[in-house]
C-alpha cells in the first residue's frame, strides 16, 4: 500500500482538497479523501513534500516519437530512431506524462515494451504515420517518390484516392495504430503546402472516418485553415489538432457535435521566435500572427472541449523535460488553471479511450499519479519544471520519486 499526502485535485472537478490523501493498493487507487480518515496498512510507503499537490498522470494528446528531432538522437538509422525514442520516453516520465497519444511509425512496439515493463515510459496510444496527400502536410522529402516516402518517413503516409485511403488505413491498423490521423489542411512545418489548403476529398476522409468506425475507434485531423476544420467536421472527423484558425461558424460546429480541440499551444504562439527554423516556417508563422489566441478564446466562449496536445519531438525548441509549458500556454488564452489542468488529465484520457480507467483520481482507477512540489493553481508553470515534479507513478508503480533521502 502507498499514500500520497498533500492537496489534491483530482483532475475531473473543481475541488481542491487540502491536507488530502490519495492511497494505492497494487494497481490501483483505494481511497481519495481527507487525511486520516482512511486506514493504512503497516509499512505502507508514504509520499509527502511540503507544500506538495497530487494530481492525476499527465497526458499528452498529441506527440511524435521518432526521434528524428530529439536532442538525444544517436543516428539517422531507423534502428537509432527507435532506440532514440527509448530515451526519448525517460524525460516524459521525468516530466510527469503518464499517457500519450502518439502519430509515427514507432507507437506499437514502444506500446507494448512499456506494459511489459522491458522499458520505462508513459501509457502510450500509437496512432500510426500520419496520413496525407501527395504534396500534403505529411510530404517532407519531395526528394523522394512517394513510394519511397511510405517506406521510409517515420512519421507519414501518402495516399490518393479513395482505394489508395483505404490500403492505407489498413496499413495503419495492421502497425498497431489504435486510431487514425488525417491531415485535412496545410500546416507550417510543411514546404510545399500553404496553411489554408484544404487536403483530402469529401469522399477521402469519408473512407477514413468509415475505415475506423469499423475498427471501433476514430479519426482525428490536422487542422490549421479555417475551411479545412469546417471541411473535416462535415466528413464525420471526430476529433480536431491544432485548430489554429478556427473561426467562430467553426468553434459552433466544434461544441454542435461535440467534438474535442487538441491544443499544442506553446509551439503556435511561440514558434516564429523559436530558433534554425526554415524560412518556410518562420514566414508562415509570422503570418499566423495572434490567430490561435483568437481560436482558443472562441473554443472557451463555445465550451467546447479542449484537451492538452504539444505536438513536441524532443527537439531544442520542444524539450520533453518542458512539455508541460503547455499548461501554461492554455491559460494564456484565458482558461484557468483548473481548466488546463483537466484538459491535460482527464480529456486526455478520453482521447485514449481510458476514461474509465485512468485521467483522475477517483476509487477504483489505475495508479496513475503525480506528486509535484507547490500549487499549480496559484502557478501554473510548476508543471513546466521537470525538477518539480517529484514523484510519478504509472499503474501502481513508482517511476520517479525524488523525495528519497
Amino acid at each position: 500500500m502507498k499514500a500520497f499526502l498533500g492537496r489534491v485535485i483530482d483532475g475531473k472537478s473543481d475541488r481542491v482538497l487540502e491536507r488530502g490523501m490519495v492511497v494505492t493498493k497494487e494497481e490501483k487507487i483505494v481511497y481519495v479523501g481527507k487525511q486520516g480518515e482512511y486506514p493504512l496498512e503497516a509499512g505502507s510507503e508514504i509520499f509527502e513534500a511540503e507544500d506538495g499537490t497530487i494530481l492525476p498522470g499527465l497526458i499528452d494528446a498529441h506527440i511524435h516519437l521518432t526521434g528524428e528531432e530529439s536532442i538525444h538522437r544517436s543516428g539517422s538509422q531507423p534502428y537509432d530512431l527507435l532506440l532514440t525514442s527509448v530515451r526519448d520516453l525517460e524525460d516524459l516520465v521525468d516530466a510527469g506524462i503518464t499517457g500519450v497519444r502518439d502519430m509515427s511509425a514507432f507507437g506499437r512496439p514502444l506500446r507494448d515494451a512499456v506494459e511489459k515493463g522491458n522499458i520505462r515510459g508513459p501509457r502510450i496510444m500509437p496512432g500510426g504515420k500520419v496520413l496525407s496527400i501527395t504534396s500534403g502536410h505529411g510530404d517532407w522529402d519531395v526528394r523522394l517518390t512517394p513510394e519511397e516516402s511510405n517506406r521510409f518517413s517515420m512519421s507519414g503516409f501518402l495516399a490518393d484516392g479513395p482505394e489508395s485511403c483505404y490500403r492505407a488505413a489498413r496499413m495503419q491498423f495492421r502497425e498497431g495504430a489504435q486510431f487514425l490521423k488525417i491531415c485535412a489542411t496545410g500546416g507550417v512545418s510543411s514546404a510545399i503546402d500553404d496553411v489554408n489548403d484544404v487536403e483530402f476529398s469529401d469522399e477521402e476522409i469519408r473512407v477514413f472516418v468509415e475505415e475506423a468506425e469499423r475498427h471501433h475507434t476514430y479519426v482525428t485531423a490536422h487542422c490549421t485553415g479555417t475551411e479545412g476544420i469546417k471541411h473535416a467536421i462535415r466528413c464525420g472527423v471526430r476529433c480536431i489538432e491544432h485548430g489554429v484558425m478556427l473561426d467562430e461558424e467553426g468553434a459552433q460546429m466544434l461544441a454542435e457535435h461535440h467534438i474535442p480541440l487538441v491544443t499544442t499551444l506553446t509551439i503556435a504562439l511561440g514558434l516564429s521566435q523559436m530558433k534554425g527554423l526554415p524560412e518556410h516556417m518562420r514566414k508562415k508563422a509570422e503570418a499566423l500572427g495572434d490567430a490561435a489566441y483568437r481560436a482558443f478564446e472562441l473554443a472557451r466562449k463555445y465550451k467546447v472541449t479542449v484537451a492538452l496536445g504539444t505536438d513536441y519531438s524532443n527537439s531544442p525548441n520542444t524539450p520533453f523535460l518542458g512539455i508541460g509549458e503547455e499548461f501554461y500556454s492554455l491559460t494564456r488564452c484565458g482558461y484557468t488553471p483548473m481548466e488546463a489542468i483537466h484538459a491535460g488529465t482527464f480529456e486526455g484520457a478520453v482521447l485514449m479511450k481510458m476514461a474509465d480507467k485512468t485521467g483522475s483520481l477517483e476509487e477504483g482507477k489505475l495508479g496513475d499519479i503525480v506528486l509535484v512540489e507547490g500549487n499549480p493553481i496559484d502557478d501554473i508553470r510548476i508543471l513546466s519544471q521537470a525538477d518539480k515534479v517529484k514523484v510519478v507513478m504509472i499503474g501502481g508503480k513508482v517511476l520517479k520519486n525524488q523525495l528519497r533521502k
